[in-house]
């Protein structure tokens, strides 16, 4: 080889070898870059993480929303507020759930916002949004909405003459089915007025033939508060809708009507996604009916004497 090639040779030899050592350093600058951008975003993450708290919910009952205007309304004023991620409405549960970061606001901010907008609210629970209890323990779970232990002690029967506690399974069952069926009539647009609502307690008043002084004593007593037991005399008036919307107008027989609300609500039950999370309430209902599955739990109770199965039998 000459002399004037073996040079061309080398000097080739050495642009290459130098082109490949701006390629290496170019890819490592990137991929420290990657690294820094990585560990900013982490250590960004924790620190906001630290500075904002942990991420919980509050749940609200409210006894004033008319329509779904009122659920925009309340979710675009809610989802405003600081540290707030979400709102979720149910019109026929007459209930608002808000999950926000603790140390960024709190039930107490959450609830005057809510009030500014137009809607006076309680406070129901405080809780943990990925469903391991904070406050009030969420015990399953309908749909990936909570179901709270204070909800099992809430039931659906508002007679307010009954002293004797229902068995704890009919509680159960009650309380899940109701949930099922609230979120039914949310999806069909059921709607209950606050009028329907106080003329459906003025009549209770009159046929217990109750002074108000007893009326609220005893409201207080069952329901814990007037505005829970108002809440509960909303949903049953939202699940009779329900019901009564989905049967065909052309059946009359009362027996025929009563029997097509309780398909609807089989079918309902069978397509619903329940998780039971307390391992205490999982054991009593397993102790009680020697299972726990709800898909073959509710089957059974469908038949059985409850509160859920009074409100259904009265579909008219």
């Amino acid at each position: 080889m000459s002399e004037e090639r073996q040079i061309k040779k080398i000097t080739l030899d050495t642009l290459k070898d130098k082109e490949k050592k701006v390629t290496t350093v170019k890819l490592k600058k990137i991929v420290m870059g990657f690294v820094l951008i990585a560990v900013a975003a982490v250590g960004g993450y924790f620190v906001y993480a630290m500075l904002s708290g942990d991420l919980v919910a509050s749940r609200f009952s409210v006894n004033n929303m008319t329509c779904p205007a009122c659920v925009i309304t309340i979710k675009e004023a809610t989802e405003k507020a600081p540290g707030v991620v979400g709102t979720d409405i149910s019109l026929a549960g007459r209930e608002i759930t808000v999950k926000f970061y603790e140390k960024k606001t709190s039930p107490e901010q959450i609830e005057k916002v809510i009030e500014k907008a137009g809607y006076p609210v309680k406070l129901d629970g405080l809780f943990k949004p990925a469903l391991v209890g904070k406050n009030d323990l969420v015990v399953a779970s309908v749909n990936g909405r909570p179901v709270l232990m204070a909800d099992l002690k809430t039931g659906l029967d508002i007679d307010l003459t009954t002293s004797k506690a229902p068995e704890f399974q009919s509680t159960f069952f009650s309380t899940i089915g109701k949930e099922i069926l609230l979120q039914a009539a949310d999806k069909n647009m059921v709607v209950v007025q606050p009028q329907e609502v106080m003329t459906e307690i003025q009549n209770i008043m009159e046929s217990r033939s109750m002074t108000e002084d007893q009326f609220k004593e005893k409201v207080k007593d069952q329901f814990g508060s007037l505005e829970k037991f108002t809440q509960v005399v909303g949903q049953r008036l939202g699940i009779r809708k329900l019901l009564e919307d989905k049967i065909p107008e052309d059946i009359q027989d009362p027996v025929q009507r009563r029997q097509k609300a309780i398909e609807l609500v089989g079918s309902l039950f069978m397509d619903s996604d329940v998780v039971i999370f307390d391992l205490g309430v999982r054991e009593k209902i397993h102790a009680l009916t020697g299972q726990d599955n709800w898909k073959v739990f509710w089957p059974r109770m469908i038949a059985s004497d409850t509160e859920l199965n009074r409100l259904v039998a009265q579909t008219n």
